[in-house]
């Protein structure tokens, strides 16, 4: 007699439970989702829709070409650095040339630490056998040196690796060059290859591996054996510290102005000149040949400056007629100093009521230095540009002349006496009133022929009294109408005036901006203007202000007095910006700047707009940029204007 065993489960409840377990997602508890124990089925509610491959596999890959491969109509060629092609010696960032290797190339590259116990004793043993080797052989066959390499190798890895406790590491380095185009493609390759070699560094063409380079490139870290056998090359700790390739090339302070784009990375650069935590000074020099930018940079320069509520002051010697545009453009006052000039500002007018203009910045009490005193050797600077041959005597006479000129007008060694009674300052006298006080001494008289030009003569316009106000914050003092002979007493009387207006401005911000400065410093002036002319580059930067100053001709800027004066100013102003020059000009300041030989080049290669931005031992590519409506003010190009005349109804 048989017996039967009963289910646990009933057939129908087994049924029943199954069904049960087919709407399982809608009744998992949250902890069997977390942890695993059973996963829901969303294959049917993911039909259709985009997944992680798709968004990473590409749709279309061709590699019948041993040069390349096309990937979604992109061309991809890779190289890769062969294991004994790089350099000995390397510095920091030592592979950012090649990030920074410009549009369509990209750097992958792959460390892989080895087991120190394990290294050490392979250094050893390999060391060893070399050292055996060597004594079998004469040290006259081609193998000797290669050991002695190969041992003295070794024994600098063994000793970095105890003494110093770096680790060994195998380095792979990949290139990738993509374009839209075959021949861009070449094109790009070539110059890597050229900017490799440049770097010390042998590249080779992964040809016929493409497919195999592609997927070495790949961020999975599974480099294709090959490739991996050609590319090793041993590394340690400091090496590949110094390889860290992302050095950064931007320059973008805060409250910067916007120069132009960096040429290494088309990053945009920003400069604060006045950041004088950053900069010891904010001075900046700006040298370049004729053409190469210098005069739309200066205006870039003071345009923005002036729409950061900067005071910004002109010196003009040359074609002050590219300033004009712009001046009126920003709301500015153009003045142009020549003998048909109605609007000359006056030379002698005193404009500043005290000398201690660090008072007010620092709350001292302000010293009562002699305004007149310093005025009357300024003017006596002046007057000596146009008569080199004064003597000490006929300094005295015109110091005397000078204070009994002043003196006429109420004016005294006294400050109080510069201003009357409603705090205005004073009717000041023009040249005509010191030529009259020349000629009524005949030992003066021979003096006052100097000054002949500006009362009777063609100049006499610029002699007369007027009533300029400089209370603008954007002004234009063009230099470019005075004749030739005039021509530094024009730079001077017009550099005058801007040294006055900023050393009056108290705690404004301001900028002084002197194109062609050398013509101050160089072999036509003398020591008494070229040493004015330092001291105020230097005083301005103590006043919250700042001087930009530009220089065409190297050799002039360095032919007074051996270059005292005009290395003073290189070395007053810590930013420069060196623009397209010839090879000559460049030697000249390559060690005043530092600069390598392949900066050299750069600097003759340079286009119009370009210039290698030096502050201190950092040197940056940059290319200024400006905006249409700054553009269509400022451009000088004989085409654009012929352009724009014709558009015109």
């Amino acid at each position: 007699m048989s017996s039967k065993k009963k289910p646990f489960f009933k057939p129908q409840k087994k049924k029943n439970a199954k069904k049960a377990n087919s709407v399982a997602p809608k009744q998992l508890s949250l902890k069997r989702l977390l942890f695993g124990e059973e996963k829901p089925d969303f294959s049917a509610l993911t039909a259709g829709s985009t997944t992680i491959l798709d968004i990473l596999s590409p749709a279309a890959i061709d590699t019948k070409c041993k040069d390349y491969i096309v990937v979604d109509s992109v061309y991809h060629a890779y190289l890769y650095v062969m294991g004994y092609g790089y350099a000995t010696t390397v510095g920091s960032c030592w592979l950012a040339p090649l990030v920074e290797a410009g549009e369509g190339v990209s750097l992958i590259f792959t460390f892989r630490r080895q087991p120190r116990e394990k290294t050490l004793s392979s250094i050893s043993q390999t060391t060893m056998m070399n050292r055996s080797r060597m004594h079998d052989i004469g040290d006259n066959r081609q193998d000797y040196e290669e050991l002695d390499s190969a041992i003295q190798a070794g024994l600098y890895l063994k000793g970095a690796m105890n003494r110093q406790g770096e680790d060994f590491y195998y380095m792979y380095t990949l290139l990738e060059i993509t374009a839209d185009d075959p021949e861009t493609l070449e094109q790009r390759v070539t110059a890597v290859e050229k900017l490799c070699v440049s770097e010390e560094m042998l590249a080779r063409r992964c040809d016929y591996m493409q497919e195999q380079a592609f997927l070495s490139a790949l961020p999975v870290l599974s480099l294709d054996p090959d490739i991996e056998r050609k590319a090793r090359r041993n590394a340690l700790t400091g090496s590949v510290a110094a390889a860290f390739p992302f050095a950064s090339y931007e320059l973008s302070d805060r409250n910067g102005i916007f120069l132009g784009l960096n040429l290494y990375n088309r990053s945009p650069v920003f400069l604060d000149f006045y950041d004088d935590y950053k900069y010891t000074n904010g001075n900046c020099w700006i040298g370049g040949s004729s053409g190469a930018g210098k005069t739309f940079a200066l205006n870039c320069l003071g345009g923005r400056l002036r729409q950061q509520d900067k005071r910004v002051i002109y010196v003009i010697p040359k074609k002050g007629h590219e300033f004009r545009p712009l001046c009126e453009l920003m709301g500015g006052l153009y003045l142009r100093l020549s003998p048909s000039s109605k609007d000359c500002p006056n030379i002698m007018a005193i404009r500043r009521r005290s000398l201690d203009s660090y008072a007010d910045l620092k709350n001292l009490t302000a010293r009562d230095d002699s305004v007149l005193a310093e005025k009357i050797s300024h003017l006596i600077i002046w007057f000596s540009l146009q008569k080199r041959d004064l003597s000490d005597e006929d300094r005295n006479h015109l110091d005397s002349s000078l204070v009994e000129c002043y003196r006429r007008y109420g004016i005294s060694f006294d400050n109080a006496t510069l201003t009357g009674e409603d705090g205005a300052f004073r009717e000041m006298p023009i040249l005509p009133d010191w030529y009259e006080v020349l000629n009524e001494k005949p030992e003066t008289k021979h003096l006052a022929v100097v000054l002949a030009r500006y009362v009777t003569g063609s100049a006499a316009a610029m002699g007369r009294r007027n009533d300029i106000d400089l209370d603008n914050k954007y002004i234009v003092l063009d230099v470019s109408g005075m004749p030739d002979d005039l021509q530094l007493p024009g730079i001077f009387w017009a550099t005058d005036i801007a040294n006055d207006l900023i050393m009056d401005a108290g705690a404004e911000l301001s900028a002084l901006i002197a194109d062609e400065l050398w013509s101050l410093v160089g072999a036509n002036s003398n020591p008494l203007a070229a040493g004015f002319i330092l001291e105020m580059v230097k005083t301005i930067r103590g006043l919250g202000g700042i001087a930009v100053t530009s220089t065409q001709g190297m050799q002039d800027l360095f032919s007074l007095d051996g270059g005292k004066y005009g290395k003073g100013i290189l070395d007053s102003s810590r930013i420069k910006i060196v623009m397209q020059m010839e090879e000559q000009e460049a030697r000249l300041i390559q060690n005043v700047l530092n600069l390598s030989e392949a900066e050299v080049r750069q600097i003759t290669r340079f286009r119009r707009g370009e210039g290698l931005l030096c502050i201190g031992y950092n040197h940056v590519p940059v290319a200024f940029h400006a905006t249409e409506r700054e553009y269509d003010a400022i451009t000088t190009s004989s085409t654009d204007l012929r352009m724009r005349k014709e558009e015109r109804p």
